[in-house]
């Protein structure tokens, strides 16, 4: 009372300086910085460690490690505080993971074996004859990213925004077609389309796609008879039929025990 007495130009409310003279008690400051703010009742060192343990993966278990929205449905920290602790007290940056094919053991020695025969029998120029080929099927729905597949309307609420503007129809299935191709240092080969419903069998590989105006005619315009053929391990292509044509047809190729087992793709 006396402080407002002695101040009036002030205009201290009486609140504002019980706050103050109790904030003096306890702190021993009246420092605007000590103590001020909210208290932190999530990012203490016992959150912290516990988000520490589960943010990252564990040691040789790559996989191991849980997400933000994980981390708190599982110790009840709120999201918002995991987000924050592993931003400003952890110091961690996020980075996105690649799906790859698990390989076993039992593949990465296959691979490991084919690579090095390989290795000792292809040379550079063995390399630049070198022909591979593989199949692909697109449809003809362009897939979409839901995430990025946004609506923008001059409206407040979802509810006034036409019902035909925020659904997207799809089809059970999907018009299809398969095509095949052959790639060198040489060029490539135009696009041997498949028949639509036909049954890719190794009668059906070696007559359609490639004898006939298939791939080895065009890799033959384009390398005359001086290639390699290099194709993937599906069943049509690793049959005795097919192995018996290539071995007919073509100069050389990459036999199926040379072919790495259970080739990743990015």
């Amino acid at each position: 009372m006396r402080m407002m007495q002695k101040f009036p130009l002030r205009k201290w409310k009486k609140r504002t300086l019980n706050d103050l003279i109790s904030k003096i008690d306890k702190t021993g400051s009246a420092d605007p910085s000590s103590g001020s703010g909210r208290p932190r009742s999530a990012r203490v060192q016992e959150n912290i460690k516990i988000v520490s343990e589960l943010i990252c993966s564990q040691e040789g278990q790559p996989g191991t490690s849980k997400s933000p929205r994980e981390i708190a449905r599982e110790t009840g920290i709120s999201h918002s505080s995991v987000r924050r602790i592993v931003k400003k007290d952890l110091h961690l940056k996020t980075f996105r993971r690649r799906e790859v094919q698990l390989l076993s053991n039992i593949d990465k020695k296959k691979r490991l074996d084919a690579c090095r025969r390989l290795k000792v029998r292809m040379t550079a120029d063995k390399m630049s004859r070198t022909w591979f080929s593989d199949e692909k099927i697109f449809t003809v729905q362009t897939p979409t990213n839901p995430q990025n597949d946004r609506v923008y309307a001059a409206v407040s609420v979802k509810r006034d925004v036409a019902p035909e503007r925020l659904l997207k129809g799809r089809k059970h299935f999907s018009q299809s077609v398969m095509v095949s191709v052959a790639v060198s240092k040489s060029g490539k080969t135009p696009l041997v389309f498949l028949d639509r419903g036909a049954k890719v069998n190794s009668t059906y590989y070696c007559d359609h796609v490639l004898g006939g105006n298939g791939l080895l005619r065009a890799i033959r315009r384009l390398s005359s008879n001086h290639f390699i053929f290099q194709q993937d391990g599906a069943p049509a292509h690793r049959s005795r039929q097919t192995v018996a044509f290539l071995t007919e047809n073509v100069p050389e190729f990459i036999e199926p025990e040379n072919w790495p087992a259970n080739s990743p793709r990015p």
